[in-house]
């Protein structure tokens, strides 16, 4: 049967390639992420000799055609037969290129190698730089492929450098353009976005028409992969308008394809499909039409309509038989495109006819790529036809199809395809019951992910690259198998190592998803050497089951398995989320029961074996959104039991106790009401008593300010700093926040704060207290965000809510929590003091409702 999430989820490979795929061939400007480099065969630009002019030409038509085999071959014969330097220098870029995108990467860098010394023993003519700046362009291109972002840097600062020497404005762009992409894979998200505005205020000072509209359309892509959709949408409008002015109708078509891709980044299908419909009626381009028209259909099977799908699937088929034979990877990929499509009408609309015309266009698509020699389109043929099969449950035949695809992109290198491949070889081995098999292929697929972090993180939601349908079911599935027993034997201790490791890489690999980059380096830490008496427990939501993984200090592991739909379990979880607020009512108290059946008590045997004292959960999915101290076993509440702490994974932690130094305490809060945000009536008096217990210095209303924070943080040393303010976490980074006076604080910007000039471990923040936040309503992953500010804020520890409690009780809660951790004699664990300060409201007549007391919880370390 058909996975319908499987093939939903648009195999990310192919389809970043279809929207690349549709970027000018003729662009001015190199952009890394797919915009192709002009192959310009100017003799004043190129020395390139007037007999071989037709020669080389042809090889650029069958490169801009996709025929990258065709086109090698021609410029091998042009290099061969040539004595002039300067023009084996020029092939030999050329040749780099093809080698590139054939993925022959050391061959790639061979050309290069060979090009920059054949320019080495020349003078230092304008023909020569120029020559210079392309070859170091594409090594720019080729080491950011192979994963090498610093090198990449390197290299296109130092093409900047020569396009700047000859004055070539238009190269220097290019270069600044890939030099962001750079910044971006680096982590540095902030620098990059910031060149790509500097570029478009250069972009708007140029004379250049057709650079201009070019430039913008290319300056657009790279904002949109940063994720700053706005000013990507009004750059485009801006060439847009400019090519129309100039009745420039296939420059207009490129713009508004690129609007479409936009507007669905955005979540308007209707709006995307008015601008995909503009392309169509305006372009000539046949492949253009093609592409366009797949996204037409993409969309009409996400709405199910399936007679307008079916029309387009007759035009597109039109199409393709009215093009040029003549086999290129844009060719191929356009008939594999249409056959997922098929695919997935078959799946809602069953019709055996979908499966005859899927079966010709991956056969014939295959048979196109191997006449191109095109390794990296054959394997994607190969793989789609696999899971053809696979949906056929001809599980051989897809085997062998699936293990041929995985042969090629080994060849090549190319992870994305081996990862994808992989993971279905992974299912359809255990379709087979052959289990062991199968996890050593989700196993292969896991560290291609890996080794793709960086690339995958540059999400774009148009492409139905979803992290949840694309990622995390790798990860998930590759746990589930590891958790299943074999001949009623207890799961070995080493699959439940290698489980815990899989799903604590799976929680890094989501805050990085999260934040769009690559910013959280892990390392692993064994619980043994953080607290002899503390248990690290792993709740895994699966679809049939809650698999639950106990990490003993011993460094033993203990599984549970429990058999429970994922919509059941979280339906128990929203109910309890749902019902906790609810003051006038103990509703919460069956659902958290239940909770407590399922996730407790199964271990509590082995955790009072083990005199275990504090409880370490690194919840998974929707447990996040809930304070585990409301578990209730029918006569006590597990805070009563344990101290409680949250961490995204031991692999996060700096496991050391709060430092024996004098602890002061910045604090900043605002009590009024502000931009919309209701007054904190009892913030006030909580900023008077952390301040006489602290010796702390305290930042209010008009006086917290992004400037004053950071000022404190950078000229003294302030071991915690607590704000109280309205805030909020979100699984959307952009809508996770903390409220100053003069703005919002999002989690950049804390990080930014919070770090002084001479940021590092040893004087790194012991403890960031968040008050007054709460997650996001409705958001069933919004914890990330809470997650995200603890690791990115720099903080051991953070002390944060997972809803607004705007009153008495937090006063209270905090004022009991600071005794705790501020007497040099009797000084608690920040666990231990969380826990008294919560028995203590839990004990209070006036407070004993989990409303109060439940939304405190601690990230990070807890000693």
């Amino acid at each position: 049967m058909l996975n319908q999430q499987y093939l939903r989820r648009k195999f990310p490979f192919f389809a970043r390639y279809l929207y690349l795929s549709l970027l000018p061939t003729s662009t001015i400007i190199l952009f890394f992420v797919g915009i192709e480099p002009t192959l310009a065969i100017n003799p004043a630009q190129t020395i390139v000799q007037t007999a071989n002019l037709d020669l080389v030409a042809r090889g650029k038509n069958a490169y801009q055609a996709g025929r990258y085999t065709e086109a090698q071959q021609i410029w091998q014969q042009v290099y061969q037969g040539s004595s002039d330097r300067l023009m084996q220098a020029q092939i030999a870029h050329y040749l780099a290129l093809t080698s590139h995108k054939l993925g022959e990467f050391e061959q790639a860098q061979q050309y290069l190698d060979r090009g920059l010394k054949l320019l080495s023993s020349e003078g230092q003519q304008k023909n020569n730089l120029q020559i210079h700046a392309q070859l170091l362009n594409t090594q720019g291109r080729l080491q950011l492929s192979m994963g090498d972002a610093e090198a990449a840097l390197i290299s296109w600062q130092e093409t900047a450098k020569i396009y700047r020497e000859v004055k070539d404005d238009i190269g220097v762009l290019g270069a600044q353009i890939n030099q962001a992409q750079a910044w971006q894979s680096l982590g540095l998200y902030r620098r990059a976005q910031k060149s790509l505005l500097q570029i478009a205020q250069k972009l708007e000072a140029q004379n250049n028409p057709n650079l201009q509209i070019a430039g913008w359309r290319n300056l657009a892509l790279a904002l949109q992969v940063t994720g700053d959709l706005e000013r990507a949408e009004e750059t485009l409008k801006a060439s847009l308008a400019l090519s129309q002015e100039l009745n420039l109708p296939e420059e207009s078509s490129l713009t508004l394809l690129n609007l479409g891709n936009v507007a669905l980044v955005k979540g308007d299908r209707k709006l995307a499909k008015e601008y995909y419909q503009q392309v169509v009626n305006l372009t000539s381009q046949p492949l253009l039409q093609i592409e366009t028209k797949l996204k037409l259909l993409n969309i009409a099977v996400a709405e199910n309509r399936e007679t307008k799908a079916h029309n387009l699937v007759k035009a597109i088929a039109s199409n393709l038989s009215q093009i040029d034979k003549s086999p290129s990877r844009k060719l191929v990929y356009s008939e594999v495109n249409l056959a997922e499509n098929l695919l997935e009408l078959n799946e809602k609309f069953p019709n055996e006819q979908y499966i005859v015309q899927t079966k010709q266009l991956l056969e014939t698509a295959t048979n196109q790529a191997r006449k191109l020699q095109d390794l990296q389109a054959e394997s994607y043929s190969l793989g789609m036809l696999g899971y053809l099969y696979k949906v056929k449950e001809q599980f051989d035949l897809s085997r062998q199809y699936t293990e041929r695809a995985i042969q090629l992109a080994h060849s090549i290198h190319n992870d994305d395809l081996i990862y994808q491949w992989q993971w279905q070889l992974g299912r359809i081995l255990s379709a087979q019951g052959n289990s062991q098999k199968a996890i050593a292929s989700y196993t292969v697929a896991v560290e291609a992910l890996e080794s793709l972090r960086s690339d995958l993180l540059v999400t774009n939601r148009e492409l139905k690259f979803s992290f949840r349908e694309s990622i995390e079911p790798v990860y998930r599935e590759l746990v589930s198998l590891l958790l299943m027993p074999k001949d009623d034997l207890p799961v070995s201790q080493a699959n439940l190592l290698k489980a815990r490791n899989t799903i604590e890489s799976l929680q890094l690999a989501e805050l990085n998803n999260f934040f769009r980059e690559v910013c959280i380096d892990a390392t692993p830490t064994a619980i043994d050497e953080i607290d002899q008496t503390a248990a690290v427990i792993y709740p895994i939501i699966l679809s049939d089951s809650l698999e639950i993984i106990v990490s003993l200090p011993d460094k033993s592991l203990r599984h549970y398995s429990q058999p429970i739909s994922r919509t059941k379990l979280e339906s128990t979880i929203s109910e309890l989320r749902h019902t906790l607020p609810i003051r006038s009512r103990r509703t919460f108290l069956q659902p958290a029961q239940q909770l407590y059946s399922w996730l407790m008590s199964p271990i509590m045997a082995d955790l009072q074996a083990n005199q275990i004292e504090t409880l370490v959960f690194v919840p998974d999915g929707a447990l996040r959104n809930i304070p585990t101290g409301v578990l209730y076993d029918g006569e006590q509440y597990l805070i009563q039991q344990y101290n409680l702490a949250l961490t995204p994974g031991l692999q996060l932690l700096n496991p050391l106790p709060i430092e024996e130094v004098e602890l002061k305490t910045l604090v900043a809060g605002i009590t009024q009401k502000r931009r919309g945000f209701s007054a904190l009536d009892y913030v006030n008096q909580e900023l008077i008593d952390i301040k006489s217990k602290t010796n702390g210095l305290v930042l209010q209303d008009d006086k917290f300010t992004h400037n004053n924070l950071k000022e404190k943080v950078k000229t003294e040393k302030y071991p915690i700093v607590h704000i109280a303010t309205h805030g909020q976490f979100s699984s959307n980074l952009e809508d996770t926040f903390l409220l100053a006076w003069d703005d919002n604080i999002d989690i950049q910007d804390l990080e930014n704060l919070l770090k002084s000039n001479n940021y590092n471990q040893q004087s790194a923040i012991e403890l960031l207290i968040l008050s007054a936040c709460e997650t996001a309503a409705g958001d069933d992953r919004a914890a990330l965000g809470l997650a995200g500010m603890a690791v990115r804020a720099g903080a051991r520890t953070t002390l944060a809510t997972l809803w607004s409690v705007s009153d008495r009780s937090t006063t209270t809660a905090m004022n009991y929590f600071y005794q705790g951790i501020t007497q040099p004699q009797t000084r608690l664990s920040k666990a231990e003091a969380l826990r008294q300060a919560q028995l203590e409201l839990l004990n209070s007549p006036e407070f004993s409702h989990p409303y109060y007391w439940a939304p405190f919880v601690i990230v990070g370390n807890w000693l």
